[in-house]
Parts: C-alpha cells; structure tokens; sequence
C-alpha cells in the first residue's frame, strides 16, 4: 500500500498544483504539510483507496464575500464535506479572542453554504489512526450511500446493531437495541452474542451479566 499510495499521492499533488493560481497554490506548496499528510495515508487510503474527488486547499466564498481555505474539500454528490486536520497550537493553544470568534464565524458560513464538516486533530491522527478512518466510514455510508465492504457479510439486524454501536457515543445496551430494530429482548441478545463471538463487540460493564456493549478494534474497521 505504501508505494501505491506515494505513487498516487505525488500525481495528486502535483496535478492540484498545476491547476492552482495564486493564494491556493501558495497555501498547497507551503501549508500542505505532515498533518494533511497524514490524514491521507493513514485515514483516508485505507478506507477510500483512491484519492478522487478530494481537492486540497479547496478555495470557499462565504455569502459576505470573504474567501477562506479547507484542508480538503470533497467534492461530489449529493453534497461536498469540508475537512480539516487541526494542530493544537494554531488552533487551540495560540489563538486569541478574535482569532477563535473568526474561526467559528468561518465555520458557520460553510455549514450555512451547504457543506458537511470533519474535523480532525493531528494528535488524533497520529495516535489513533484507526479510529478516525471509522468517521471515514461512517460519512461514506450516511452522507454518500455507501455501503461498508465488512459489513456485508454479516447478518442485516447484526449490521444494524453494529452500525448503532458506531453512532453511539457511549456503549450501547440491550435496551437501545431493542429500540433500534424492534425487536425482543432474546432475538437481540442472541444476535449480541453472535457479534461478540465474531469479535466486532466486547462488553463494557457487569460482572455476573455483561450490560453494555462497544465495537472492538475489528469492528471499528468493517
């Protein structure tokens, strides 16, 4: 994957170069750099496998007139994603009162201009690679259509559990699933039992009973 993907990401760059005019072209040789990178290799290929569509340094005119830069832009239908991989210090540590209030105000006039938005840190990036491709996968199917390769070979209610799972910011419990397939309480344990067989769930909590449930590291990666 690696020589494939120098190889890709070298005719990418370079082609965006060769289209690019002024600021984005200044911003594309001297602000793409380890953390835009990164998110390409180690998020996005894996996942993606190909680099089409995603425009660097993509230009945004917001409804006052103001331009701004997104790390990528995704441009396809039914609608593009911007997305940003954040270091802490340009944009935490370092930013004064205006600086933050600007950054929001920019935020708000992408969303309100129709697009989507992720946003990545470059810590993030670096120490947990896997997990930022599963937002990777996640806007593929709920923004794009598009299934996930992994989840169609298991079950369709097991794909349902596992995709509740992955929305889920905490846990998930028998009850919630219950909720989201509608179905009983032993139909959903049963199918429970079985993900966590398949080592794509591992339970949180209990210790006579297991009462809550995560996706596991493979099951992050369907």
């Amino acid at each position: 994957m690696g020589k494939q993907f120098e190889s890709e990401y070298r005719a990418w760059l370079e082609r965006h170069i060769g289209e690019s005019r002024g600021e984005r072209l200044r911003r594309i040789k001297d602000r793409h750099g380890f953390g835009e990178k990164s998110f390409l290799e180690h998020v996005w290929w894996p996942v993606v496998g190909n680099l089409d569509d995603l425009h660097p340094e993509y230009e945004f005119i917001d409804a006052r007139g103001k331009y701004s830069y997104m790390d990528y832009g995704y441009i396809r239908d039914p609608g593009p994603t911007c997305i940003e991989c954040d270091g802490f210090g340009t944009h935490a540590r370092d930013t004064d009162r205006y600086t933050f209030m600007r950054g929001l105000d920019r935020q708000n006039e992408i969303v309100l201009g129709g697009w989507n938005i992720l946003r990545f840190s470059v810590d993030k990036l670096k120490e947990d690679p896997v997990d930022c491709q599963s937002f990777i996968r996640r806007m593929m199917e709920e923004w794009y259509g598009q299934e996930r390769p992994g989840l169609l070979e298991i079950p369709l209610y097991q794909r349902e559990i596992v995709r509740l799972a992955a929305r889920s910011v905490i846990p998930i419990t028998v009850e919630m699933a219950c909720d989201c397939l509608g179905k009983k309480e032993k139909f959903v344990r049963r199918e429970i039992r079985e993900l966590v067989e398949k080592r794509i769930l591992a339970g949180v909590s209990g210790i006579k009973r297991i009462c809550a449930y995560r996706l596991t590291k493979y099951g992050r990666q369907l």
